[in-house]
């Protein structure tokens, strides 16, 4: 429509004119394109008739040569190979048939005995066509080649094989043809100059081509690749246009040649047509039609200007006249009416009418723009304001006369710091002409900064012409203020929310959205990407992902916070663990949503289940503590008395050797009731020089009893290996927990469990990195052939609660007991393991030196006696009457009380009349601890023995330094009921006065 809308009258009448006779030349170039293809048509189906023809002719010499060649092989001469006789009948053949080059004939292995023309000897088993007469026993065509029989020719070769009468190959017949007689065969003298036909071997080498081109179609190489391509493999004649290797463009037939139709083409058979010369007819009647219709369609110009010039350019011209003036600034110029046809003297009057409404709208737009909120200007194409709004006063200060009278005011009004950007800018618009935006300050005329939103819009006509910049900016100043405040805070929340210990995570539409750091680790994410985005409940355990959905219901849909719960989230790699989560509704990116604090309370969980661990322990050791006072106040008469009996009887009587085994026992059953108060830690543990050997042949004869007889239990004791300064419970404890673990690893199926000491030297490299010291060292070890411990979990057996055994199997502390045992006696533990193969464990202790050895060895010395007062104070009767028997044999004076007020009473008529107060801890109605204070403030000077089985809160270091000087575990042996009474009283009298632990 552009052509009607611009340009001269005259041109409008050309175009019409144009218009006018277009469809007849459309009609004659459709006409003319419908001849050429008629034309290609015609051309492809004569030239694939003749490739169909030239293949019937090529079948007929393909079954000529195979008649002459069945016909060959049924004479007796050439089933009995005689050279000359098949020389002479190969000649006579080949005399009456001149498509043959030659004829010839190779035994079983190729070598040629007979030919139409004199040869040397050759080997042809190599040539295509007779390696396959001889694999297929069949008739067989071959591929280009060189003759080799007499002088070399270009051609293609067919064999024959001969078979004996089992089967078998016994020659082959070969015939060569001569390819330039195909000419002859195809009657080819009809061809135009630049049309040919052509025959190609199975592999696309060009046997024939006529006429002969060498140059460019030469025998022997292959023909362009691209009608090779098409027609490779084709089971049917067919059609190609393109560009041969003569760069002429033809229409080509082909037609595969087959020996047999389930056989592949051995040859194809071409044909080609110059495009040029089929279209040349079409083409010739196509120019001679267009030529009429141009002189046609100049005839028509002609009488179109002369006779439309006339009734339309004058009132055209008056029109366009007042148009101008209108222009030009001349608001009251009009076209008037005039001659001129109806439709013109229409426009004339609309376009009057239009000039008047168009002074109207100017005057009502002028109006608008002065009255803009923003400060609106107009740029013209040279830089120059041509208009500015007066609301440009309320926002810089200055009018709008003063922006038009200094165009570079727009420019110094600019904050110093933003007038790199906003020149930047400005280039930016003059450069390209289109829109732009920018924020940036302005300096109000009063000094004030405002912060000023500008946009600016390039304009241009219809027709591409630049008019110049439609600028529109606005005062944001309070906009950005609102910003930077929301930027204060983001930032501050975004610094708690990163910065928070607990995860922090918001979700809208069941989907993550945001994550803090604690978030990220919680899940076990890298980086936020592997969570937003992805569904929330399938971060939470399936037993709580239907409570977890009902939540973000509650959240997002009704907008209502949901309490707290206890639930299981799951990490990335799939592992749970326990969180405390609540959860509060929350906008976020304008979608509702929920805003969740996560707190991983795995620690807690932890802690419970310590604590209830360690509730269930205390109320374990209790009940033995309770257990092990009574069983001691029991053992101590059997213990006292033995004593006495053993110091009453002869050596060497039976009687003596009897009440030396109720001894022995009873101090054995001592020794338990110190494992039991050990446990209910209600009693300190003593380290003595200790030879090993003894607690370990207890410790085999007791697991020996109830571990079952399936399980071998093996022990290598070195009888000569030195002491260490142990505890003996605790060496008892450490054994007992190795041996129960591997007591628990052999369970199941059965095997061996070998309990070992020896001494061993640690040399320096032995120590490496270890905390022991290089030196011998006690080597007690616990081997078992069980399951064996996984590499991963090794570093981890000694922590604390961390157990691999079943439930009820045990509760994670043996070893880390073991371990904490060993390292406060100096020693080191290490395990060995193998999976299916067995465990391990070895403890490395320190042996004590020899002086010390000698010490712990040396015959005990005589128990030390006096002739001081005793006060005796114990609420059991017994104990009473033995301790006064044991005093009273080393000499001192006892008076005893089975009551502590009693004793207390007896105390205040004689202070001065006892030297020493012994007293049980656990007295009713007044313990020792308050009759020792009782007595303390009659007489500060008095020593005072306490004596408990039952008591973690009465040490030495608990006890008052004046008068409890002295501290004795139940039950009592005479030998430290001596020595501690005798060291009391003669600290005394030395006034030393200073308590310690016997």
């Amino acid at each position: 429509m552009a052509l009607f809308s611009t340009g001269s009258i005259r041109r409008v009448l050309t175009v019409l004119v144009c218009l006018a006779v277009l469809p007849a030349l459309l009609i004659i170039i459709f006409s003319g394109f419908e001849l050429r293809r008629t034309a290609i048509e015609n051309a492809k189906r004569e030239v694939l008739l003749l490739v169909r023809t030239m293949g019937e002719v090529q079948k007929g010499i393909t079954r000529s040569t195979r008649q002459i060649f069945s016909t060959l092989g049924k004479m007796q001469e050439v089933h009995d190979m005689d050279e000359q006789a098949c020389n002479e009948l190969f000649r006579a053949i080949v005399a009456d048939n001149p498509i043959f080059i030659s004829i010839a004939a190779v035994d079983a292995t190729g070598e040629m005995f007979a030919a139409s023309l004199p040869f040397e000897r050759v080997n042809l088993a190599d040539r295509r066509h007779v390696s396959e007469a001889l694999t297929h026993r069949d008739f067989a065509a071959g591929e280009y080649i060189r003759t080799r029989i007499g002088t070399e020719h270009h051609s293609m070769a067919f064999a024959y094989p001969v078979l004996d009468e089992a089967g078998q190959v016994r020659l082959v017949l070969v015939a060569a043809l001569r390819l330039e007689n195909f000419a002859q065969l195809f009657d080819l003298a009809d061809l135009n100059p630049d049309s040919f036909v052509a025959v190609t071997d199975r592999n696309g080498i060009r046997l024939f081509f006529h006429p002969a081109r060498e140059a460019t179609n030469p025998i022997g190489e292959p023909i362009a690749g691209v009608a090779w391509e098409q027609v490779q493999g084709a089971p049917a004649p067919g059609l190609s246009v393109h560009t041969g290797s003569d760069g002429m463009r033809r229409i080509f037939g082909y037609q595969p040649v087959r020996l047999y139709d389930d056989h592949p083409p051995y040859a194809y058979l071409w044909a080609g047509v110059p495009e040029s010369d089929v279209l040349q007819p079409a083409n010739q009647i196509l120019l001679r039609n267009l030529v009429l219709m141009v002189l046609v369609a100049a005839l028509a110009l002609v009488i179109a200007n002369l006779a439309g010039g006339r009734a339309l350019l004058k009132p055209i011209r008056r029109l366009v006249g007042a148009t101008q003036a209108i222009a030009g600034g001349d608001l009251d110029a009009r076209a008037g009416e005039g001659p001129a046809p109806d439709e013109l003297r229409t426009l004339g009057r609309t376009f009057d009418e239009m000039a008047a409404a168009l002074v109207e709208n100017q005057e009502q737009l002028n109006t608008i723009a002065d009255y803009t909120y923003d400060w609106e200007y107009w740029i013209g194409p040279d830089g120059r304001p041509l208009w500015v709004s007066p609301s440009c006063e309320r926002i810089t200060g200055y009018t709008a006369a003063e922006f038009m009278a200094d165009p570079s005011l727009f420019e110094r009004i600019v904050h110093t710091e933003d007038q790199a950007a906003f020149t930047a800018h400005h280039s930016q618009e003059e450069d390209i002409g289109c829109s732009g935006r920018i924020d940036f300050r302005i300096v109000h005329r009063s000094g004030r900064v405002v912060w000023i939103d500008h946009h600016c819009l390039g304009l241009k006509t219809a027709v591409g012409k630049v008019l110049g910049r439609r600028v529109s900016n606005r005062d944001i100043t309070d906009r950005k203020q609102i910003e930077q405040a929301l930027r204060v805070s983001e930032t501050q929340f975004r610094s708690l929310v990163e910065g928070a210990p607990v995860a922090i995570f918001v979700q809208t539409d069941f989907n993550f959205v945001y994550v803090n750091a604690a978030g990220l680790k919680l899940f076990g994410a890298e980086t936020q990407d592997l969570l937003i985005g992805t569904p929330v409940p399938d971060r939470v355990h399936p037993d709580f992902r239907a409570l977890s959905r009902e939540r973000m219901v509650h959240l997002n849909e009704r907008k209502s916070a949901v309490p707290r719960v206890e639930q299981i989230y799951l990490r990335l790699d799939g592992t749970q663990v326990p969180v405390e989560v609540s959860s509060v509704p929350i906008t976020f990116q304008g979608r509702d949503g929920g805003l969740a604090f996560v707190q991983d309370i795995s620690q807690r969980r932890q802690m419970e289940t310590r604590l209830q661990q360690a509730q269930k322990m205390e109320a374990i050791g209790a009940l033995a503590g309770g257990i092990a006072h009574d069983f001691n106040n029991i053992l101590f008469p059997i213990i006292g008395l033995s004593e006495l009996l053993l110091e009453d009887l002869p050596r060497g009587s039976l009687e003596r050797e009897n009440v030396a085994e109720i001894h022995t026992a009873a101090r054995r059953a001592g020794d338990l009731v110190n494992q039991i108060l050990s446990f209910s830690r209600q009693a300190e543990h003593k380290r003595i020089p200790l030879r090993m050997q003894q607690v370990l042949k207890e410790v085999g004869k007791l697991v020996r009893a109830t571990i079952p007889s399936n399980i071998v239990i093996e022990q290598s004791i070195q009888a000569d290996c030195g002491p260490v300064l142990a505890d003996p419970t605790n060496i008892h404890q450490i054994a007992m927990n190795l041996v129960t673990n591997a007591f628990h690893a052999v369970e199941e199926k059965g095997g061996t469990i070998a309990i070992g000491l020896r001494q061993t030297t640690l040399a320096l490299e032995d120590v490496a990195g270890t905390h022991l010291t290089a030196g011998p060292h006690a080597l007690f070890s616990v081997w078992d052939t069980g399951c064996g411990i996984p590499a991963d979990v090794i570093p981890r057996i000694f922590d604390p609660y961390f157990t691999t055994k079943a439930q009820g199997k045990g509760t994670g502390l043996g070893l880390a007991v073991v371990y904490g045992i060993v390292r406060e006696h100096g020693g080191d533990v290490r395990v060995y393991s193998e999976m299916n193969r067995g465990t391990i464990f070895k403890v490395y202790l320190p042996i004590l030196p020899r002086e010390a050895e000698a010490d712990a060895g040396a015959a005990p010395a005589p128990l030390p006696t006096g002739t001081e007062r005793i006060l005796l104070v114990d609420d059991e009767a017994p104990i009473v009457r033995l301790e006064t028997q044991m005093l009273e044999r080393l000499g001192y004076r006892v008076t005893a009380r089975t009551s502590s007020v009693e004793a207390l009473a007896a105390f205040q008529a004689d202070p001065a009349g006892f030297d020493l107060l012994i007293s049980d801890m656990a007295m009713p109605n007044m313990t020792g601890e308050q009759l020792a204070q009782q007595v303390a403030a009659i007489r500060p000077d008095i020593p005072v023995i306490l004596c408990t089985g039952f008591s973690e809160q009465m040490t030495v270091r608990t006890a008052q330094p004046e008068p409890l000087r002295g501290f004795l575990m139940k039950p009592l042996v005479r030998g430290e009921l001596a020595k501690e009474v005798r060291r009391l009283l003669d600290d005394v009298q030395a006034g030393a006065g200073h308590p310690r632990v016997p």
